[in-house]
């Protein structure tokens, strides 16, 4: 008795592309050919064929397949690594079931995860707040969401008014405007940081995440008019005197 590639592949319960690359990879062999040029697969390539496919299917790769078809003693120890690896995958699957979970409890958009709407509770919903929350809750650490937020919901009332003034700011308001601006956001920041500046993450001085501090400033500025870039420049120079400052102070003790 012998059949086709087609009529194997139908007694398997594969498909021919699966027949066709267990050639490729030489997990079963080439079969004889008749005179026409057709390959003759006997029962002997059905059982290999039954085997593979067994074994492939409990997720075992194609290594591992070729290796306990050489030798039935390395079954065990492969079962047992098997196992774990489906605990590793069963435990991610859980993650992820308990997280849609969530979002269908909460009627959220999928593409928010949850440290995102957290996030958001304090950034605020708008377009530019809820790109900066999944930037942001992508960068960090997920135990320093609760922190940040927490940090942020206790924000000074001054603290919000200087940012309403700046979201208010026209794109052609003059130095004049900006200074005192300037001055009040520059103030207000430095008095927050200070009190809640550990509730931040640091971001180490490696080129990977000054890529990550860059692309987060790119979304921060990305709808502000010339006016708000500018007063949000400004800030960043005297924040970064104030810290560089401290820092000198610290060092000089």
């Amino acid at each position: 008795m012998a059949w086709s590639t087609r009529q194997l592949a139908d007694l398997a319960g594969v498909t021919l592309r699966s027949i066709r690359h267990w050639h490729d990879v030489g997990l079963l062999p080439q079969p004889e050919r008749r005179t026409n040029g057709y390959k003759q697969y006997t029962a002997r390539h059905l059982v290999l064929a039954l085997r593979i496919h067994r074994l492939s299917a409990l997720g075992f790769g194609l290594d591992d397949v070729a290796r306990m078809l050489e030798s039935e003693q390395d079954g065990a120890e492969s079962l047992r690594g098997l196992r774990d690896e489906l605990d590793t995958r069963i435990a991610g699957l859980e993650r992820v079931r308990a997280e849609v979970d969530e979002l269908i409890e909460l009627g959220a958009s999928p593409d928010l995860s949850s440290d995102a709407l957290l996030a958001m509770e304090a950034l605020g919903d708008d377009p530019a707040s809820r790109n900066i929350a999944i930037l942001l809750t992508h960068l960090m650490p997920a135990e320093d969401t609760r922190a940040m937020v927490d940090a942020l919901n206790d924000a000074p009332e001054e603290l919000l008014h200087v940012n309403t003034a700046i979201q208010q700011l026209p794109p052609d308001a003059t130095e004049q405007r900006i200074a005192p601006l300037v001055d009040r956001a520059a103030s207000v920041t430095q008095e927050f940081l200070a009190a809640h500046g550990s509730s931040f993450p640091e971001v180490p001085d490696i080129p990977s995440d000054a890529l990550s501090t860059d692309a987060l400033t790119a979304l921060a500025v990305e709808h502000m008019n010339p006016a708000q870039r500018r007063v949000l420049e400004l800030v960043q120079e005297r924040l970064l005197a104030w810290s560089e400052d401290a820092d000198g102070a610290r060092a000089s003790r």
